[in-house]
């Protein structure tokens, strides 16, 4: 499904009379098949998010080898256009950390899930807010909550809010980039536990970034780290 070859990244600053290049990431090669699960591991500045923003079009390599190649379904990811940006965030979802971040404030939560169902399933307002009221009662998101102002709720509403969201557009991948970091470990669990049912009911495939040994054993069956050097470890 998704496969990086030699993928390198730098971030770049500039300081007075100089410029300063890191080397976040070094030939990242990897591969997530259907119905996959691998967690990404390290400590934290090592290239971890940036390697989920590569995976899922956000950003793309910036070191290129005649080998560099991003692929989905066994074709280079290319989202130059409207039509090839709404095919993939049909397939591919991610959820960040900073959940709250990543809701539009003026909105409710149920607009905020909406919007991009409507946009890139093509479902009706009415049939919409039917199915988000349904996956939402799964969460343990009530009807009060789901239409509160984005103002009203608490961190980990948020993050079942964004899951909800995510999870509403059936994605064939989805993308965890420290999604359980700073809640607490109740819910934590109840997100990796409903996350792991929701695999095996749909056949999809996660790409977990997380710091947390725990997490990653429960949830995936592959793990790999990301060394000092930005290199992926065996």
């Amino acid at each position: 499904m998704l496969e990086l070859r030699d993928v390198s990244y730098t971030y770049t600053s500039y300081r007075v009379f100089a410029r300063h290049t890191r080397h976040i990431l070094r030939d990242i090669s990897l591969k997530l098949d259907f119905n996959d699960t691998l967690a990404i591991m390290g400590r934290s500045g090592c290239g971890k998010s940036t390697l989920a923003k590569i995976a899922c079009g956000l950003l793309t390599p910036n070191v290129r080898k005649d080998s560099t190649q991003v692929l989905f379904c066994s074709k280079p990811l290319l989202l130059r256009s409207l039509a090839q940006r709404r095919a993939f965030y049909a397939q591919v979802q991610i959820l960040f950390q900073d959940c709250i971040g990543s809701l539009n404030p003026t909105l409710s939560c149920v607009e905020n899930c909406l919007e991009p169902l409507m946009y890139l399933k093509g479902i009706h307002k009415e049939q919409g807010i039917e199915q988000l009221r349904v996956l939402a009662k799964d969460l343990g998101l009530s009807d009060d909550i789901l239409f509160r102002q984005v103002g009203g709720i608490s961190g980990g509403e948020a993050q079942r809010i964004c899951l909800l969201r995510a999870l509403s557009i059936e994605p064939k991948l989805l993308i965890l980039d420290e999604s359980t970091s700073g809640l607490d470990y109740e819910l934590a669990m109840m997100i990796i536990a409903y996350l792991k049912q929701w695999r095996l009911a749909t056949g999809a495939s996660i790409l977990l970034i997380t710091h947390d040994d725990e997490v990653a054993y429960r949830l995936c069956d592959r793990v790999r780290i990301i060394n000092s050097q930005g290199m992926l470890e065996p």
